[in-house]
C-alpha cells in the first residue's frame, strides 16, 4: 500500500502544533520568573527605603541606602527589560501557536475533504453495480 503524502503532512502539523505548544509554555514560565524578579527588585528597594527612614536608623543607614539606590533602581530596569523581552517571546510563541494550529486545521480538513470524495466516489460506484445489477439483460 503506497503512502499517503497527506498524512505525512497531516502528521508533521500536529508535530508542530505540539512543539508550538510546549515553545509557549516555556514562554510563559520565564515571563512568570521575570515578573517575579521584577517584583523582587522592586520589594528590595521598598526593604531598603523602609530600612533607611526607620526612627532608629542612623545617617549611615540613610548614607548607604543613597548609595545602593542607583544599583537598585539598575536593578528594576534590567528586570523590566527582561520581563519585556519574555513578553515579546510570549507573544511571538501565541503567534506562532496560532499559525502552527491553523496548518494543523486545514491539513485535517483536507483530510476530510479527501475522505469524504472517497466515500462518495465508493457510494457511486456501489450505487452503478446495483443499478447495472438491476437493469433487465436482453435474452439471447
Amino acid at each position: 500500500m503506497p503512502r499517503d503524502p497527506l498524512r505525512a503532512v497531516l502528521r508533521l502539523r500536529r508535530l508542530a502544533l505540539d512543539e508550538a505548544r510546549r515553545e509557549l509554555g516555556h514562554c510563559l514560565a520565564a515571563e512568570a520568573v521575570a515578573i517575579a524578579d521584577r517584583k523582587a527588585a522592586e520589594a528590595a528597594i521598598q526593604t531598603e527605603e523602609q530600612a533607611a527612614a526607620a526612627l532608629d536608623a542612623d545617617d549611615r543607614a540613610v548614607e548607604a541606602f543613597a548609595a545602593w539606590l542607583p544599583r537598585g533602581r539598575q536593578a528594576i530596569a534590567q528586570a523590566e527589560a527582561g520581563v519585556i523581552r519574555a513578553e515579546t517571546a510570549t507573544a511571538q510563541a501565541r503567534a506562532r501557536l496560532t499559525a502552527a494550529r491553523a496548518a494543523a486545521e486545514a491539513a485535517e480538513q483536507m483530510m476530510d475533504a479527501r475522505f469524504s470524495a472517497d466515500h462518495a466516489a465508493h457510494a457511486r460506484r456501489d450505487q452503478a453495480a446495483l443499478d447495472d445489477a438491476a437493469r433487465p439483460r436482453p435474452a439471447r
